[in-house]
């Protein structure tokens, strides 16, 4: 690649670096909001959350023509994984946009069904390490690195233990107590929400590693992730 075609490219990388950074601060501001509208079943902080997310959806249809553009002026195999990694990268955020709305719709529909405060307790033990996890993984793709990556991968354990103990206690409560079947599916959605977030943030961990291998010129393969159906 010329001197100009490599700065051309430079700088759209940068461009959309910025534009990863501000789907970045959405996707988290979006789930500290219906988090937040959960536990204080806030319909209109709700509704709020709702609200942003044909926003995400702009921000990954931008960046995915953004790349392709990208793609169009690349040579270099790795500018190649690195635009491949971003366009990976961008659709597990918008994924975690969907799931924060998922969440929020749970607060339109918990007027009937409210949870309790042991269950609404559960909810938070399980999205503070998530939240960790998207905030972790989320800043080490602006600043492609391992540390802040293996960070958020070690606190997978703890959100799957967490994530277990609400299905088990919900499963529990079922059969002991008539009637809280429509309040503990609520709550099994949230957990499973909660429990997809920290998914795409693990995508996102290891996407942020790769990055930082392919342009240390460590790694020779774009690396794909194995998918879950959406």
């Amino acid at each position: 690649m010329s001197d100009n075609n490599q700065q051309g490219f430079s700088a759209e990388m940068d461009r959309a670096r910025q534009r990863l950074q501000a789907i970045s601060s959405l996707a988290l501001q979006q789930f500290e909001q219906a988090i937040t509208a959960y536990q204080n079943v806030n319909s209109q902080l709700a509704q709020q959350v709702l609200s942003q997310l044909q926003r995400a959806h702009d921000f990954e249809l931008d960046m995915d023509d953004h790349c392709l553009d990208m793609l169009s002026h690349t040579a270099s195999d790795r500018d190649l994984r690195l635009v491949l990694a971003l366009l990976k990268a961008i659709s597990d955020i918008e994924q975690i946009c969907n799931q924060n709305a998922q969440i929020a719709q749970q607060v339109l529909l918990n007027t009937a069904a409210k949870p309790s405060i042991k269950q609404l307790e559960a909810i938070s033990t399980l999205a503070e390490p998530v939240g960790t996890m998207l905030a972790l993984a989320l800043s080490a793709l602006q600043q492609p690195g391992s540390a802040k990556a293996e960070q958020a991968l070690s606190l997978a354990a703890t959100v799957n233990r967490c994530y277990g103990a609400i299905l088990r206690s919900n499963l529990a409560n079922n059969v002991n107590q008539a009637g809280q079947v429509d309040t503990a599916l609520g709550v099994d959605w949230v957990a499973r929400a909660l429990e997809r977030i920290a998914e795409h943030s693990v995508n996102l961990a290891k996407q942020a590693v790769f990055m930082a291998k392919v342009s240390s010129g460590q790694s020779s393969r774009v690396e794909l992730q194995p998918r879950r159906p959406r």
